[in-house]
């Protein structure tokens, strides 16, 4: 019933957004730059535009998320609350224990696909308020899987470093590293040591003074216990809200409205190039009001999934019938599959020391290079486990097609296009066991339903390696959709569409090299600006 409920009710908000309504509730306006989305590309552009003098109106659909002095800005990742979901009335995040709750625009949500489920995120500042891994891809794999257009040694020698200094990306400091939090983390680089295989530290997007804060007793216990997956309430995550979006709204030059759910773009009948529809609602989703806007310029940045499906049903709609055959295509899930390793010998910790920060580094063989990192996780006791994400190449198999029935624009994924990531991270993770030879004790209970079936799953699958990716398909993941050279110019301007841009995840082609999106996509960002910030202001808008 909740769940029909559910559908009803997104139905309905559906229908209410395409329907023109009362005057008195319609506001309209005109601005020179709109940006929709407020992730890592939205808030560069913001940042951006804003160093050049020119205004933007950032329009994100989730609500903002300040760090709290009581330490309660976001839920616990293993008691969900209706923070933890957007406009569901339970968790949507896998691994998260069941629960019912009031909707709310909360963080996550999880778009369903013919193949494939993307969790994306929901408030200002995206999903760098949860995701900060920021790994720099190898060379000879960049290439691969990039545009040739796209020189790496121009992104290795300025966009990266420009990007991790901006953000402020480290590496987890010797002193936290040493601590007892952190033995998970260190034992997890001695067994890859024993294997043979080449590990190392991550750059984080994480301000680890507030960790040792955390160690010290002074700060809000957070990222030392794991608790990461749901943002830091400690306010150790450097996230974008944080750094380049506030940089742009401190200069006067750019506003940024939450919980604006954008709808629909079209092409502009009256003032301006472009038109987008949006509904301000409140946390709870109740309409505050319909506004349609108008630009000389559009910066779509709202993610893969949310910038594709708004350029997809402009296209087939005939909102912006001129949108090549491009768009929707390219789609890829990073080559990400997710594993939880149980009957680990040795003690791994009950509250391991987070957020993400080593990994194994398999890359000397670029056709089948593997990223396979410990995801600390806030376990209560002891489990004898670790959550290992992996991260291997895709083909761009995805595609988006609408159906007008239901306007709905909907992802297909072939179960194959990630095979070969599957294979080369099950290879690594095996090779990693293998290292280890002493079966493990049983993973002890914990007392949580949902994580004592997972260990007990874990414990029963061969090697200890339970492929969560098998038991549902999903991916944090999602990169393509609009890519360069394709749907877009080599610096994201929409084909046949001067004013029109794309700024995301979407225009990558399904994989970042084995490693996280989120460094790739924002270097990406900062590139395509240094070319479309003194070339198309003043003249395209």
């Amino acid at each position: 019933m909740a769940a029909e409920l559910t559908r009803r009710s997104v139905l309905a908000l559906s229908a209410a957004a395409l329907l023109p309504g009362p005057p008195s509730r319609v506001r309209r306006e005109h601005h020179r730059v709109i940006i929709i989305g407020s992730g890592y590309g939205g808030a560069i552009a913001a940042y951006r535009l804003a160093e050049a003098g020119v205004r933007s109106l950032v329009l994100e659909r989730g609500r903002r998320w300040p760090i709290l002095p009581g330490g309660d800005t976001f839920p616990p990742f293993l008691a969900p609350d209706r923070r933890s979901s957007w406009f569901t009335p339970a968790p949507v995040y896998p691994g998260m224990p069941p629960t019912v709750y009031r909707p709310y625009a909360g963080l996550f949500e999880r778009v369903r696909g013919d193949g494939m489920d993307v969790i994306t995120g929901a408030g200002v500042g995206g999903l760098s308020l949860v995701d900060g891994v920021m790994l720099q891809p190898d060379g000879d794999v960049f290439s691969r899987v990039m545009p040739a257009g796209v020189d790496y040694q121009e992104m290795a020698d300025v966009h990266y470093p420009r990007v991790r200094a901006r953000i402020g990306a480290r590496s987890i400091p010797d002193d936290v590293l040493a601590h007892q939090r952190y033995a998970p983390t260190r034992l997890f680089l001695d067994q890859a040591a024993r294997a043979g295989l080449p590990a190392g530290r991550l750059d984080e997007a994480c301000d680890w003074s507030v960790v040792r804060a955390e160690l010290a007793g002074t700060a809000v216990p957070a990222a030392s216990i794991g608790e990461y997956l749901t943002g830091i309430n400690s306010g150790a995550r450097t996230s974008v809200d944080r750094n380049y979006l506030a940089w742009a709204e401190a200069s006067g030059l750019a506003e940024v409205r939450p919980l604006h759910v954008v709808t629909d773009v079209a092409a502009s009948s009256s003032t301006g190039r472009y038109a987008v529809r949006a509904r301000h609602i409140t946390a709870d989703g109740d309409l505050v009001e319909e506004l349609v806007l108008t630009a000389d310029a559009l910066i779509l940045a709202a993610g893969a999934m949310g910038t594709t499906r708004l350029l997809v049903r402009a296209r087939d709609t005939g909102a912006l019938p001129r949108l090549n055959d491009q768009v929707g295509l390219h789609w890829g899930n990073n080559g990400l599959r997710l594993y939880l390793r149980a009957l680990i010998p040795e003690p791994t910790g009950a509250y391991q020391g987070g957020p993400t920060s080593v990994a194994i580094m398999r890359w000397s063989d670029p056709a089948r290079a593997t990223t396979v990192e410990f995801g600390p996780a806030p376990f209560p006791v002891e489990t004898h486990a670790m959550p290992v994400p992996g991260i291997g190449l895709c083909e761009p198999a995805g595609r988006f097609t609408y159906r007008p029935l239901t306007d709905e624009v909907r992802l297909t994924w072939p179960s194959t296009a990630d095979a070969v990531a599957q294979a080369s991270i099950r290879d690594t993770l095996r090779t990693l066991v293998a290292g280890t030879p002493s079966p493990g004790p049983q993973p002890p209970l914990t007392g949580i339903a949902v994580l004592d079936g997972l260990l007990s799953a874990a414990a029963a699958a061969p090697y200890g390696l339970l492929d969560m990716n098998a038991l549902e398909p999903y991916t944090f993941h999602p990169l393509g959709g609009a890519v360069l050279d394709r749907a877009c110019d080599l610096y994201g301007r929409v084909h046949d569409h001067p004013g029109l841009y794309v700024l995301d995840a979407s225009l990558i082609p399904g994989s970042t090299a084995a490693c996280n999106p989120a460094l790739t996509v924002a270097a990406l960002a900062e590139r395509c600006l240094d070319t479309l910030v003194p070339a198309d202001a003043g003249t395209v808008f």
